[in-house]
């Protein structure tokens, strides 16, 4: 199956390597993902927290003060800021929840399902911490719970998900090219 990101998504991913220059980081790891869905806010992810009374400012307080550094990252070596190998494989599991959606795209709701699923991550542990579970957020999404693909075996990783080094560059590409709403399969 054949992959893309969302606009919406696409628009997140730039979002994500300005909150990890923001936060002092010269990598973009999963958080900062997260923070850039909460930044966008007006996407199916946060549509879905908002339907389960999640506190944005909350959620994004939690992360900053998580991964703040105290050494900031100049704004003019954003270009260097690049994603490491832990944002790669929660994109990877984004796609793998796509596909158990039945759907191709890939949008910030599938990356919130996957930081509910994968531990690893300060948006892992608020959710976790804050009750936001996967089935009643697949339900706020208006995903039927009977067919959101747990009743049948899981997607292979190998079938489900775009191969890591294909993603992480077309990712890269996207952002060097900034944003715009031709958005290529990533396949």
């Amino acid at each position: 199956m054949d992959f893309r990101f969302s606009d919406d998504f696409l628009k997140v991913l730039e979002f994500s390597r300005d909150e990890a220059v923001r936060t002092g980081w010269r990598n973009i790891c999963p958080d900062h993902i997260m923070l850039g869905i909460l930044r966008h806010a007006d996407n199916d992810a946060c549509h879905s927290l908002e339907a389960l009374g999640a506190d944005f400012s909350l959620f994004k307080s939690c992360i900053d003060e998580s991964v703040f550094c105290p050494v900031q990252v100049p704004w003019e070596e954003r270009e260097s800021v690049h994603f490491c190998d832990s944002a790669v494989s929660m994109l990877e599991h984004a796609s793998i929840e796509a596909a158990r959606c039945k759907e191709d795209v890939i949008t910030p709701l599938h990356y919130l399902l996957a930081c509910c699923r994968i531990s690893g991550s300060y948006s892992h542990d608020w959710l976790a911490d804050n009750g936001v579970q996967l089935r009643p957020l697949v339900e706020a999404a208006g995903i039927e719970w009977a067919q959101y693909g747990l009743g049948t075996p899981a997607p292979s990783k190998e079938a489900a998900a775009p191969d890591p080094r294909l993603l992480a560059a077309a990712i890269e590409q996207r952002l060097r090219e900034g944003y715009t709403t031709d958005n290529p399969l990533i396949s």
